[in-house]
């Protein structure tokens, strides 16, 4: 049942943010998280199981027969049926199951112990017995108040024919391929699912194993408790992709003390629209060599959906993380018509270690109906809109406490809270949080669908009024990846969040320490990222970045997090330039030329456009040639373009320049680029540089003049060495006036 984490979100008109201080660099390294505890089968959690004396003993209880050898399933539901309520205590063995046991209210059905009682499904007799089906189920009839308990014993769906023993093993068997069964009987991928809880279901001590739906389903009840189970792939075996706990639209369920072995197949947890759940101290494990197996990027992850005023505390994940999300992204009918957005819930005290992504994410989302319009504000319990098919009731969200979680080596960042911001009406609190060595694996961004945040401790791009302080950021890697401490709203996103507070009330604000780039960014602030990154042994070579309303000042370069130098605009010679401080320059018939020092000096006769042109250079039709040039302006307000003139034999000249105009002022300089392809019949090629809207007389200074085969104008070369030394190189474009760093261009060198 897991969901893309990027949802489509509604945008919003774009906001101003407020920014508060930060902490300075701290001394402190963060030292290694002690390794979570290793999977077992052993209890410290849980009673010890029933023993046969002691059912002998109880009136109330039921010895269930020995397992037959054969199909145990009319006897042992016979058992139940007649038992009706107390315990029915399963023998030690292997029973062999052709249907679903159904178990009525009020009565407790117990095995001999976990790795003693199993109940293994049999799809061969007719698999339809268990289509969307499970080996032990709740009878139709509800009582009011009734309890059950079905504890001490392994549920085996035979996805893998004779599988399940439990011996430990560090991959499933065979694994991502489909159910052995399905071949043999033509069965569904829904057959087979281990345990679907009713009200007041107590599952404690069970091993889910080897099945092919659902491992445990808590759907539409009330107060399912699910303790101290186990989850795994053990000895050859294997499991289809949908969850191992999952449902939805249940109320005051609690998943604790669970732990799920790294041979587990799709999310732990993944509950949709449930309100009170407490998800407490389980662990869950996965490993790289059973994504690579299985051909996937990451499994195991905690996913709570439209899920609102639960509780996230004390679990550890290795290799997964936490989602908060709506439910807008099944389609639109029952059960998820109506849109709930996360609100009211905490993640406390988790340990997050090596996410494939992120540690942990909030997620807000809706969507448009019929007529283009979002949904209508409603109260979580409002059904009014259930029958209108023109329009949904959405729950607004927020409220989230996400506080003193551990989250470390996230290949991406940390924390981030994003989305649409009409739908989260209450600020977050971010708080108490360690997160280390974000970006771990070298990922610099992460796509939202609506914006992208670049690699950082904690990035918040909806809310206003969100609380984000007393955190820690820390980066210990000789060769960082973290490239923020806090990130405030998303490249490429309209919206940005609005009063965001950075300091607590009692003064505690964000450590931060050891990152590339800066404590603080304003993503909102970011110029446009370099492109077009080349490298042979000695030059790593780029295109301009493309001007924006964020005017850029210059070009830095890392390698592998560690700058290796500044680049201001001007500064780097034009790469492959075939263009010379002797070469020719013509000016307009408003434009006066004179040299000044290696550039030149335009200077306006009459209001307008100037413009210069440089002398001809011969194409090959069919090839990319560039012009650029650094600009000076006379005085503020005026605009600049790169371009390129090309002729052809009969002596007809195509001038062609960007639409993209930069405004460059006195206190400053701007470059300005052009690449375009040289038409058929072009036989030469003329840098054409103009500067608009002058008034007579002004004086204008153009330098780093170039004309160059390709798209590359901008470069580095290694000061200390005669060649490039081998590792990732990075480089972005910064800002002037803020210094706001661009998205990263990474380029490398083995």
């Amino acid at each position: 049942m897991r969901l893309p984490l990027f949802v489509r979100v509604l945008v919003a008109a774009a906001v101003p943010t407020a920014v508060a201080a930060f902490a300075g660099p701290v001394a402190a390294s963060a030292a290694p998280a002690a390794a979570p505890p290793a999977y077992s089968l052993t209890s410290s959690a849980s009673p010890a199981a029933l023993s046969a004396a002691d059912c002998t003993a109880d009136p109330a209880c039921v010895l269930a027969p020995a397992p037959s050898g054969a199909d145990d399933y009319a006897a042992l539901q016979q058992a139940i049926t007649t038992a009706g309520t107390g315990t029915v205590l399963l023998r030690a063995g292997t029973y062999r199951l052709t249907n679903s046991l159904k178990v009525p209210p009020n009565l407790d059905l117990r095995g001999a112990g976990l790795t003693a009682t199993t109940l293994v499904m049999d799809p061969t007799v007719n698999w339809k017995n268990f289509s969307s089906g499970f080996l032990i189920r709740p009878a139709d009839t509800k009582v009011a108040g009734s309890t059950n308990l079905i504890a001490d014993l392994t549920v085996n769906g035979n996805c893998r024919t004779g599988a399940g023993a439990p011996d430990p093993a560090s991959l499933p068997g065979n694994p991502g391929a489909d159910c052995d069964f399905r071949a043999t009987t033509g069965a569904s991928s829904t057959t087979g699912g281990g345990i679907k809880a009713g009200d007041r279901w107590t599952i404690r001590q069970v091993r889910f194993t080897n099945l092919e739906y659902f491992k445990l389903w808590v759907s539409q009840t009330v107060g399912v408790r699910v303790l101290d189970n186990r989850f795994d792939n053990w000895g050859g075996a294997e499991s289809g992709d949908e969850d191992n706990i999952g449902g939805g639209r249940n109320q005051d369920t609690v998943v604790a003390d669970n732990q799920f072995d790294a041979t587990i197949r799709g999310n732990s947890i993944d509950f949709v629209s449930t309100t009170g759940t407490t998800l407490r101290d389980n662990t869950v494990h996965t490993t790289d060599a059973v994504d690579a197996a299985r051909g996937v990027n990451e499994y195991g992850n905690v996913y709570l959906e439209g899920v609102q005023n639960s509780r996230v505390t004390g679990n550890t994940l290795e290799g997964a993380h936490i989602v908060l999300s709506a439910n807008a992204g099944y389609a639109h009918v029952a059960p998820n018509k109506d849109i709930t957005e996360p609100g009211g819930n905490l993640v406390a005290n988790n340990r997050i270690l090596d996410s494939y992504t992120v540690g942990v994410a909030v997620s807000y989302a809706d969507y448009t109906d019929p007529d283009g319009t979002y949904g209508t504000f409603g109260d979580p319990a409002d059904t009014s809109a259930d029958a209108d098919t023109t329009d949904h009731v959405v729950r607004a969200g927020g409220a989230n406490v996400i506080r003193d979680n551990v989250i470390e080596r996230p290949r991406q960042s940390g924390i981030i809270v994003y989305g649409t911001a009409a739908v989260k009406t209450s600020p977050d609190t971010v708080t108490g949080n360690r997160v280390v060595d974000a970006g771990f694996g070298g990922a610099t961004e992460y796509t939202t669908g609506v914006g992208r945040i670049d690699t950082s401790g904690i990035a918040l791009t909806v809310g206003d009024g969100d609380r984000v302080y007393g955190n820690t950021v820390i980066d210990d890697q000789t060769n960082p990846t973290t490239w923020y401490g806090i990130q405030l709203g998303a490249r490429k996103q309209a919206t940005a969040p609005t009063g965001t507070i950075l300091t607590g009330p009692d003064g505690e604000t964000n450590t931060v320490t050891g990152v590339v780039a800066a404590p603080v960014r304003t993503a909102a602030l970011a110029p446009e990222a370099p492109t077009g990154l080349s490298a042979d042994q000695n030059t790593l070579t780029w295109s301009e970045s493309y001007a924006t309303a964020n005017p850029i000042a210059g070009y830095r370069v890392f390698r592998d997090g560690v700058q290796m130098a500044d680049l201001p605009v001007g500064s780097a010679a034009v790469p492959g330039n075939v263009l010379d401080d002797s070469a020719t320059w013509t000016g307009s018939a408003t434009t006066k030329v004179a040299r000044s020092g290696s550039g030149l000096a335009l200077t306006s006769t009459a209001a307008g456009q100037i413009s210069v042109l440089g002398r001809k250079t011969a194409v090959t039709a069919g090839k990319t040639y560039t012009s650029v040039a650094s600009f000076q302006a006379a005085t503020t307000g005026r605009v600049v373009r790169a371009g390129l003139a090309f002729t052809d034999a009969s002596g007809k000249v195509s001038r062609l320049a960007t639409s993209n105009k930069a405004t460059v002022d006195g206190a400053g300089r701007v470059t300005s680029s052009y690449a375009a392809i040289a038409p058929s019949g072009a036989v030469s090629v003329q840098a054409f540089l103009m500067v608009e809207d002058t008034l007579p007389g002004e004086t204008h200074i153009l330098d780093r003049l170039g004309l160059v085969t390709g798209a590359a104008t901008e470069q580095f070369l290694p000061v200390s060495s005669a060649a490039l030394v081998a590792g990732t190189y990075q480089v972005v474009a910064y800002r002037a006036g803020t210094g706001d760093f661009s998205a990263v261009s990474s380029f490398t060198i083995s």
